[in-house]
């Protein structure tokens, strides 16, 4: 499970905010680029500190897999007195890579503060094996009272490496995730 700030907070951990010689206020980036702060008001701060709260978002990723997922299908079914062949059929359906949620704790879903999402997910390759849009105001709930899932992307093929990559865009930011296949 990963978690990251979509508003790319953990971005800017290491930048430093120092004075000029001639007294002018800077933003000096971990990556040796610099700017100036608070001198013009098109430049935007970049700071965590400087993002509203309401702009965070905190997305995690879990990954769920085939054989967990036959399991739990089995379990639930055996104490509903199932018989052996409607097991068998409901078997069939689950995605054969597994599923991964895309999630959200649930006091972050704020009505009136829609954000469109794109989801994407990579095996090996530069095509994408899942995309889809949608947002956040159409969030489910998982089986925690405290998380929204964003996105359930099935995966109807076994992932051909050991690590997935998933991205979520949103506007001009762009979040990336590795996700261990189990």
């Amino acid at each position: 499970m990963a978690a990251v700030c979509l508003m790319g907070t953990s971005a800017f951990a290491e930048d430093i905010i120092a004075k000029t010689s001639n007294g002018s206020t800077v933003i000096l980036h971990d990556n040796g680029r610099w700017e100036y702060y608070q001198n013009n008001a098109q430049i935007r701060d970049v700071r965590p500190s400087a993002i509203p709260e309401d702009a965070k978002y905190q997305i995690t990723i879990d990954y769920e897999s085939v054989d967990k997922l036959k399991k739990d299908v089995r379990m639930a079914m055996e104490a509903d007195f199932a018989t052996e062949d409607e097991i068998k059929d409901s078997l069939r359906k689950v995605p054969k890579g597994g599923i991964v949620y895309f999630q959200v704790p649930k006091e972050q879903i704020k009505k009136g503060l829609v954000r469109d999402l794109t989801f994407y997910i990579y095996d090996k390759g530069k095509n994408p094996i899942f995309t889809k849009t949608a947002s956040d105001d159409q969030a489910t709930p998982s089986e925690s009272s405290k998380i929204m899932n964003l996105m359930v992307a099935p995966l109807y093929a076994r992932p051909k490496s050991g690590m997935l990559t998933a991205k979520v865009v949103c506007g001009r930011e762009t979040i990336e995730f590795e996700i261990p296949v189990k």
